[in-house]
């Protein structure tokens, strides 16, 4: 998953904003610091912190990628390694095992097959035989 840059609406507005302030007057002065040279000097800190966010986005999703080659990398050498000792020991012996590997000694299973149980037919039940209908009502 890569990491996504950002943008700031923020900066985008307050550069709006800036340009209506300065048609007012160039050095506009609103008294408690609110001054058009604040309002850049803000803009601008505000734009390289938002540029300095996203380089490092840019290198941490590098690092990611090579972080993630170099421990396939790893797993594959680790995979070899083990498949070297299997050829050189066999997967049976005991520094096979002492490098990881499993002693795979399957056990036979033995099919067990359930006992045949001996069905006896019942004989059939008869039923009531209604030769006439009766459409729910009861004759007497």
């Amino acid at each position: 998953m890569a990491f996504k840059t950002r943008g700031s609406s923020a900066i985008n507005k307050a550069q709006r904003r800036l340009a209506l302030l300065k048609s007012i007057d160039e050095s506009l002065d609103l008294g408690h610091g609110l001054t058009i040279e604040n309002y850049t000097r803000l803009i601008n800190d505000t734009r390289a912190k938002v540029e300095a966010h996203n380089m490092l986005v840019s290198g941490l999703d590098e690092s990611r990628k090579t972080l993630d080659e170099m421990n396939k990398a790893l797993s594959q050498f680790s995979e070899r390694m083990l498949s070297g000792v299997a050829i050189a020991y066999g997967r049976n012996s005991m520094e096979y095992s002492k490098a990881g590997g499993s002693n795979r000694q399957r056990k036979k299973s033995t099919s067990q097959v359930p006992p045949v149980v001996e069905v006896i037919e019942a004989p059939p039940v008869p039923t009531a035989l209604i030769l006439e209908p009766t459409n729910g009502k009861v004759k007497s």
